[in-house]
């Protein structure tokens, strides 16, 4: 169940406007009673600098704690956050969320991009089962588009349904330390019940990160790419819009392919 807008008003004023635009988005794309728990996955290397120091990165954390509001009733997200390596952070909660992302990464040196790192960190987080290794299995709807040096996955045996996924937004400035490594992490993860939400900023849109998008050798299309510029580009209304697009179909597939209940 989602958080109600009055609790919402009483606990966070400032959002209560946010998950309104939020759960009007999750209506138009026919999403309301969806559940999902919601994580932001930071790309925290050098050329972020700016995007922190402004504040920019606190304002879509705050975007993204109203959509979860509207998916999920514990009023908190997962923080977390990749550079040279990946981590989990901590939450951003809807009592003490202003500040959050300045409290959460004091003392954190800014380093590299390692998307491998953090696809892997936000599974395990979770508890998640890795995938059976080195299986030669077609994906989800016969999909055997092949990648060079990847290796395919299977779901683990016995691994059990989940309630929910997961609804992890991936923000980043750059490509990563590691084309292969990144590819061959979202296959592996592609068991996990988690779906990833990439937004890049910037002046163009990253290829790599349309190819991850488009990825076949998966068990499930567990991905999509929006190109947003600038954090504040988009108005909240379109960013809503913006990060539910093709969360439905997934939640679909998942079911379907047993990920989640």
């Amino acid at each position: 169940m989602p958080i109600s807008l009055d609790k919402v008003q009483a606990t966070a004023p400032g959002l209560v406007n946010l998950a309104k635009t939020a759960a009007l988005s999750l209506e138009k794309n026919n999403l309301v009673g969806t559940r999902a728990k919601v994580a932001v996955v930071m790309d925290y290397s050098g050329s972020m600098t700016r995007e922190y120091r402004e504040g920019r990165v606190q304002k879509l954390t705050e975007r993204i704690l109203a959509l979860a509001t509207q998916l999920d009733d514990d009023g908190s997200i997962d923080f977390f956050v990749f550079d040279t390596t990946a981590a989990h952070l901590g939450e951003v909660p809807l009592s003490n969320y202003q500040g959050a992302v300045d409290r959460l990464t004091s003392g954190r040196r800014m380093g590299t991009t390692d998307y491998a790192g953090a696809f892997r960190v936000v599974r395990d987080h979770f508890g998640f089962a890795h995938p059976a290794p080195g299986a030669k299995k077609g994906g989800l709807f016969g999909r055997r588009k092949q990648v060079e040096g990847a290796v395919e996955v299977s779901i683990a045996p016995g691994q059990q349904p989940a309630n929910e996924p997961v609804f992890a937004v991936f923000l980043t400035d750059g490509a990563p330390n590691s084309k292969p490594q990144a590819v061959q992490a979202l296959i592996e993860v592609s068991t996990a019940p988690i779906f990833w939400k990439f937004l890049s900023i910037g002046a163009e849109s990253f290829e790599f990160l349309q190819k991850l998008d488009d990825l076949e050798t998966r068990v499930i299309d567990n991905a999509d790419y929006k190109p947003i510029g600038s954090i504040d580009a988009l108005d909240d209304a379109a960013l809503m819009d913006a990060l539910l697009d093709e969360y439905g179909t997934y939640v679909t597939q998942a079911r379907q392919l047993g990920l989640i209940r």
